[in-house]
């Protein structure tokens, strides 16, 4: 019969019967421990390593603890995984790409086909344009206004401010006639007043010369010149020359 020392797991050899069914005390020859050994029966006799992992119990609380505190990794990712993200990265790029192309185009041909009316409110940009090989067009900039004469007259005792001028076309293409812009200033340069006159003719032909007459009842008594230039108004459609 083999006897386990149950402080220090020495093992030893007893002849069957030495231990009665009463039991006997033990000293072990290692460790000098004792102890009050019962009979084995051979039926429920285990093997040592089995003895060993029943003494060896683990505490509930700690196993918990340990799940409680374990870092959990995320999964691998499989390999068909990375290559279905790197391939959603790579379709983005270009929709991207696609959009900014798109909306850079669409703000070049606004600001192409829309400069006239970018130069009406911010008339500072027509040399934005004008560098850009965009130049557009100012009402009556190829025609030349002349010989341009002023004075006060009284008709049928009313006081007028007549003026009068030649437009002139030194140009070889047909060139629009616009509106006419009358501005009476002061002696300092102070816009007081503004009249506008629509000529007869809508257009001159290449080198033709056209006078224009218009009066303003009841000039401002501190007038002293008038400014002649063409306003950025549309004349209204009109047929013939």
């Amino acid at each position: 019969m083999r006897i386990t020392c149950p402080d220090c797991l020495a093992q030893f050899d007893v002849p069957d019967g030495a231990i009665k069914d009463t039991g006997r005390k033990l000293r072990c020859g290692q460790c000098k421990h004792q102890w009050h050994q019962l009979p084995i029966p051979i039926s429920i006799e285990a093997p040592t390593e089995n003895i060993v992992a029943s003494t060896e119990k683990k505490d509930p609380k700690l196993d918990n603890q340990g799940k409680n505190n374990a870092f959990h990794a995320p999964p691998i990712p499989e390999k068909h995984d990375l290559a279905q993200k790197k391939s959603k990265k790579k379709s983005t790029f270009p929709i991207s790409a696609a959009l900014v192309a798109i909306l850079l185009t669409t703000t070049i041909l606004g600001a192409i086909y829309g400069r006239s009316q970018i130069v009406k409110y911010a008339p500072a940009t027509s040399l934005l344009f004008d560098k850009l090989g965009l130049h557009i067009p100012v009402p009556g900039e190829y025609l030349i206004i002349k010989n341009v004469g002023v004075w006060r007259e009284n008709r049928g005792g009313m006081e007028v401010l007549a003026v009068k001028g030649e437009l002139y076309n030194p140009e070889e293409t047909i060139q629009e006639v616009p509106i006419i812009k009358g501005s009476e200033v002061d002696v300092t340069g102070r816009v007081l007043a503004t009249e506008s006159f629509t000529p007869e003719a809508t257009t001159l032909l290449p080198n033709e010369t056209i006078k224009f007459e218009y009066q303003t009842p009841f000039p401002d008594e501190k007038t002293v010149s008038v400014i002649i230039t063409f306003s950025s108004e549309r004349r209204s459609s009109q047929l013939g020359y």
